[in-house]
């Protein structure tokens, strides 16, 4: 079974892989609500900002121990690998 910890284990090794990309993933954690959003953003030259490229999952909830491995391996599954 993963667990939160899990979760955010995976979250940072995909932050930590970012650095020096085109495109970057961005994940937002809600423990209000207990939900995350994943998105794949690149920079707009003519607006010159971020934007998103790929919307991973929207508002997905964490509320229950199925939820969370949904979301893991939705994330797991959509991750940047080394390679």
């Amino acid at each position: 079974m993963k667990t939160l910890n899990d979760i955010f284990a995976l979250i940072i090794e995909q932050t930590e892989l970012n650095k020096n990309k085109m495109l970057k993933y961005t994940y937002s954690v809600d423990t209000r609500y207990f939900w995350i959003s994943a998105n794949i953003l690149t920079f707009d030259e003519d607006e010159k900002r971020d934007v998103i490229f790929k919307e991973i999952m929207s508002m997905k909830s964490i509320s229950t121990p199925e939820q969370i491995q949904e979301v893991y391996w939705t994330l797991y599954n959509n991750r940047r690998t080394e390679k």
